[in-house]
């Protein structure tokens, strides 16, 4: 109705500045601390080409607006791209410059503390979740294909490693 002044709704409503504010706030809260990573299972993510698009870290430029977050590596295991991700996970909708079949990278941080996986929660576990990633047009194919060559002790590695993200 009249901006961030009034909601026609009872409360205190925010003004802009709060805004900014709780929106800074959030922006540079610290990555939560996890356990030491696993070297070994994160060479598995890269044995199977999952670290194409699940991009361990990414670099944030040297003059971004925000000083605490400029020149830093932020572990996201993401390139925040869309892709291809084919016939088994088209949604058939279309959205903005995403075609039914495109998702855009889910970044792996915070993996730990997820219960269900995929862009709808469709997925039980992590091994349900790589398993979707197979399906006629899918740019995942070769990477689930690598997977499944994995002995089941690496599997599970990776598995494991993954949960710790």
């Amino acid at each position: 109705p009249d901006d961030l002044h009034d909601d026609l709704r009872p409360g205190v409503d925010l003004e802009t500045e709060q805004v900014r504010m709780l929106a800074n706030y959030v922006r540079v809260l610290a990555i939560p601390v996890r356990e030491a990573p696993d070297p070994e299972g994160e060479a598995l993510l890269s044995e199977v080409h999952c670290d194409g698009c699940h991009v361990p870290s990414l670099h944030t430029r040297a003059d971004y607006p925000i000083d605490l977050l400029a020149d830093i590596d932020a572990p996201v295991y993401s390139d925040l791209l869309l892709h291809d991700m084919g016939t088994g996970l088209t949604d058939w909708r279309p959205e903005g410059d995403a075609a039914p079949q495109e998702w855009r990278t889910a970044p792996l941080m915070g993996l730990r503390h997820l219960r269900s996986y995929l862009h709808d929660g469709r997925a039980a576990t992590l091994l349900e979740a790589i398993e979707a990633h197979r399906s006629e047009g899918s740019e995942a194919n070769d990477s689930i294909d690598r997977f499944d060559r994995l002995s089941p002790d690496d599997q599970q590695r990776l598995l494991d490693f993954l949960s710790t993200l």
